[in-house]
């Protein structure tokens, strides 16, 4: 990846409410997670061991993470939730579209902004 761009993004994840980035480009994944202290690591993807379940895009669209500006998100990292729970809406052409959990897990990572755009298939949210 190139390191003027992961600048960029490391500057934009700072202003944003986004806890943890991940960007998987080619063979390298980057992982990006706000604390105390910054931490970036780029191994290739191959190496690394992801588990749970990701859900993704079922379309193009933007991704809204709450019910409305301002309000709570539908769900947080570290939320328990049921089958059929909203996890965030998709918007495309002015049709709201929720997104929801198939199965009970716990949200181990949002893997987008509120308010980005996403393909369809990319993965938003992973549960475990």
């Amino acid at each position: 990846m190139d390191v003027e761009r992961l600048q960029k993004i490391i500057d934009w994840m700072q202003r944003s409410p986004l806890q943890e980035l991940e960007i998987v480009e080619g063979d390298f994944r980057t992982r990006l997670v706000r604390g105390r202290q910054a931490e970036v690591t780029s191994i290739p993807a191959a190496t690394q061991p992801v588990s749970g379940t990701e859900v993704t895009a079922p379309s193009y669209g933007i991704v809204h993470l709450s019910p409305a500006p301002g309000a709570e998100p539908f769900v947080a990292i570290g939320s328990r939730v049921e089958a059929g729970q909203t996890l965030c809406v998709i918007e495309a052409m002015k049709v709201f579209s929720p997104i929801e959990a198939d199965k009970a897990g716990t949200v181990s990572a949002i893997l987008v902004a509120a308010g980005s755009e996403v393909s369809a298939g990319q993965p938003i949210i992973r549960l475990d």
